[in-house]
């Protein structure tokens, strides 16, 4: 029987590339794609996603979400990785990542469970899935076996050896634009060059991302153990994010943290 196909889509370069070469026959078709919603992506990326809605007219492009990442932060658990700093040593490290796991690919296991009518702690023995993943060739790093044992993961772009760039190239041969970085603005594994962009063409979510870091300065999360003397940071100088200097050349870069298990923003 025909495995399920399913893309998972973060419409950042590589999964739009991936829809859309869909769309154009160039990639076997899918069932559907998915859209995991966080609720704190840029503007563009929603006004992109919704182009792409319109666009991909041979399958339905399924937007869920698994509620405010922000809001639940604040009120539940601390899922976003924020910096940590000791005001007694100085050292700090990350809290654990919990936000791509429950808020990027959970929803998307969810609604393929869905889709396929399977009751909550049924197990499925419908089909197979084949989930569509956008990570291109100079990711390929990245690639993962799903601990999933019905779903497997298939990256087109790895088999056709389609990079990032070509991915760029591919779009602009077809009329189509560059997407927008698809993520949340305020992600602590943003990179220097994430924070430049946002500084100078973003300033509204810069100034949210300093509001934020504001806030969670001396929050100590409701259910996660936090310690007294532990400070949060949303950059990872453990610094105001209102007083970093990016365009410090001497500044060390963080882009190899600007990654969430290829779920975000491919």
């Amino acid at each position: 029987m025909k495995n399920l196909r399913v893309l998972s889509l973060g419409a950042g370069v590589q999964s739009t590339t991936l829809a859309l070469m869909i769309e154009h026959g160039e990639i076997e078709p899918i069932d559907f794609a998915v859209f995991a919603d966080t609720k704190h992506e840029t503007q563009d990326t929603y006004e992109h996603l919704d182009f792409l809605v319109k666009k991909c007219k041979s399958f339905k492009i399924k937007i869920v979400s698994a509620g405010d990442l922000l809001k639940d932060t604040f009120e539940k658990i601390i899922h976003v990785p924020f910096h940590t700093k000791d005001t007694e040593t100085n050292k700090g490290s990350l809290i654990r990542r919990q936000c791509t796991n429950n808020y990027k690919i959970k929803p998307v296991y969810q609604e393929i469970r869905k889709h396929l009518g399977l009751k909550k702690g049924e197990r499925n023995k419908i089909k197979e899935v084949d989930l569509i993943m956008g990570i291109s060739l100079d990711e390929i790093t990245r690639m993962t076996i799903n601990s999933v044992k019905w779903i497997n993961n298939v990256y087109p772009l790895i088999e056709k050896k389609i990079d990032r760039e070509q991915c760029k190239k591919w779009l602009k041969s077809n009329n189509y634009n560059t997407p927008p970085r698809s993520a949340c603005y305020f992600c602590p594994y943003n990179s220097k060059s994430r924070w430049l962009d946002l500084k100078k063409n973003y300033p509204n979510y810069f100034e949210k991302s300093i509001e934020i870091d504001k806030n969670i300065r001396n929050f100590k999360g409701k259910t996660n153990s936090i310690k007294e003397n532990m400070e949060l940071y949303v950059h990872s100088s453990k610094k105001p994010l209102d007083e970093v200097e990016f365009e410090n050349s001497n500044q060390l870069d963080f882009s190899f943290l600007d990654e969430c298990s290829g779920m975000c923003g491919n």
